[in-house]
């Protein structure tokens, strides 16, 4: 059996939903998880949905793809992002730090993958391979 990294990544900012660089950022901001092509190829198993204004990606992907296209995923290593607000007509910059590893998830006690609002990772089988999207009830956002 093949063992399965599971990532989650929203393409809102730049740094805290997702990764400055490298393939990740490029893939988010292509939406290349929204393609099912792509996702089949690559043998990943995507659930997308729409969180507020953005997309919220749940990413289950054979370790091996992990290690040869995004093996930083499963380091320490960090980046950094900035975050530039304007009040009152002055202009601050806050400097944040974040690891790359900082977007896996893990299962839970019973096998079951959360990401971080409450949406479930799909099973890593080769019928969940592509991109599929949650619908999500307005009456479960309540």
């Amino acid at each position: 059996m093949e063992e399965v990294v599971y990532f989650e990544l929203n393409n809102w900012f730049r740094g805290r939903d997702y990764p400055v660089d490298g393939k990740l950022a490029e893939w988010v901001e292509h939406n290349e998880f929204a393609h099912n092509a792509w996702c089949k190829a690559n043998r990943l198993c995507v659930v997308g949905e729409l969180i507020d204004m953005s997309y919220n990606w749940y990413i289950a992907a054979p370790k091996e793809w992990v290690l040869e296209n995004c093996p930083e995923l499963l380091s320490d290593r960090m980046y950094q992002y900035d975050i530039w607000a304007t009040s009152g007509g002055k202009t601050s910059r806050e400097v944040h730090a974040k690891k790359y590893a900082d977007f896996v998830r893990y299962p839970d006690k019973f096998g079951t993958v959360f990401g971080r609002f409450g949406g479930c990772f799909p099973e890593y089988k080769e019928e969940n391979f592509g991109s599929h999207w949650r619908e999500v009830d307005d009456w479960e956002i309540l």
